[in-house]
């Protein structure tokens, strides 16, 4: 009776492990960089016809302008087309709600709708409905704050990316800037000046959906491979004992 019991335990455990393995997995899923491929950089002169959704987050070519300073950020103008080779970028764990996501979802069986909270510490955030903030190190030394996916900062870290997307200065969030308050005294970033913005709104809201999709997708098979496998390996080492 005794080893049924451990038994069922070990194996509602291992379910549970496959779960969150899987999660842990997918949310690291470089989903953004496999859909858009390989892109054209953008160059300046192409800036001058079209809207600012349809350059801002877009990669950026050698002419578009380098904040290489806290003197160049202080100067940059709202409408200003932006890009910054970062010496280092340090995630803060605290993210905005992307502008194309739902305010509303859902809240289940009743058919009421749950509001999303506008602020989120990023390991909470399964589906990417936000955006999280980093700390920019500039050429001078100096610091900033921007707002870019996921994918891009992996890519930065990872050496792969030397400038980030095409950017433009926007307002901070004040309840996000309120939690990571202390992180930013601590590596003395400028946060009167507003937030470097480059991610791909245009794209984000045309995709949403098929990005969740995937996610949703992989982690359930993924979860599925990862529980009958652990499940097998209970099955067989509980075979041996008896």
């Amino acid at each position: 009776m005794k080893m049924k019991l451990l038994k069922k335990g070990l194996e509602f455990v291992a379910v549970v492990l496959a779960l969150v393995i899987s999660v842990l997995i997918v949310k690291n899923l470089s989903v953004e960089s496999i859909l858009k491929g390989k892109e054209e950089p953008v160059s300046l002169s192409m800036t001058e016809d079209g809207l600012p959704e349809d350059f801002i987050g877009r990669p950026a070519g050698d002419d578009i302008p380098r904040l290489t300073s806290a003197k160049d950020w202080e100067d940059a103008w709202a409408t200003s087309y932006l890009t910054i080779e970062p010496t280092e970028i340090i995630g803060t764990g605290t993210g905005v709600r992307l502008p194309w996501v739902p305010a509303y979802s859902n809240s289940g069986r009743r058919g009421g709708t749950r509001h999303k909270a506008e602020v989120t510490t990023m390991a909470l955030d399964l589906l990417g409905e936000y955006g999280e903030y980093f700390i920019v190190k500039l050429p001078d030394g100096s610091a900033i704050l921007a707002q870019m996916s996921a994918d891009t900062a992996k890519s930065v870290k990872a050496g792969k990316l030397t400038a980030l997307p095409i950017g433009r200065k926007a307002g901070l969030h004040q309840q996000a800037l309120a939690q990571i308050s202390d992180l930013c005294r601590q590596h003395n970033v400028d946060t009167e000046t507003g937030l470097f913005y480059c991610i791909n709104d245009t794209w984000g809201e045309s995709h949403n959906f098929m990005v969740q999709m995937i996610r949703i997708g992989a982690g359930f098979l993924l979860t599925l491979v990862l529980g009958t496998v652990f499940l097998v390996i209970l099955g067989k080492v509980f075979k041996e004992k008896n």
